[in-house]
């Protein structure tokens, strides 16, 4: 399946329209959801994926990983693209802290309680 990643700059706040909202649960046997505190600046409303967004809620848990983890392969240095998950993907953070340390970049845009929105950057000086 092929989709049209939306990449911004880093430093972007937009990006090209993504389709998709909806549902399911986790499933990655350890996401560590824990409920999240609902923060997200006022012109972007907190339980809600933008367009733009990487929105893997309506896929099959089986496939959210590994559109994630492609979308961090293709990033080039300098780029992001906006995550939008129904629970706080903190265990991914992790996992791509131990396989590219300090080349990733991690920002909440969005806590929960529905809808968990996370800026993922790579950083500018990364050469692979």
């Amino acid at each position: 399946m092929t989709s049209n990643l939306p990449l911004v700059s880093a430093t972007t706040t937009t990006a090209a329209p993504q389709t998709g909202t909806g549902a399911g649960g986790c499933g990655c046997g350890g996401c560590g959801c824990g409920g999240g505190q609902g923060s997200a600046p006022a012109d972007q409303p907190a339980q809600t994926a933008l367009p733009g967004d990487l929105d893997v809620r309506p896929l099959v848990p089986a496939e959210r990983h590994a559109r994630i983890f492609g979308a961090v392969a293709a990033l080039a240095p300098g780029e992001a693209f906006v995550l939008a998950n129904d629970h706080d993907p903190k265990p991914l953070r992790y996992q791509l802290d131990a396989e590219e340390p300090g080349q990733i970049g991690w920002e909440y845009l969005a806590e929960g309680p529905d809808v968990w929105r996370v800026r993922i950057s790579r950083a500018a000086g990364h050469c692979c």
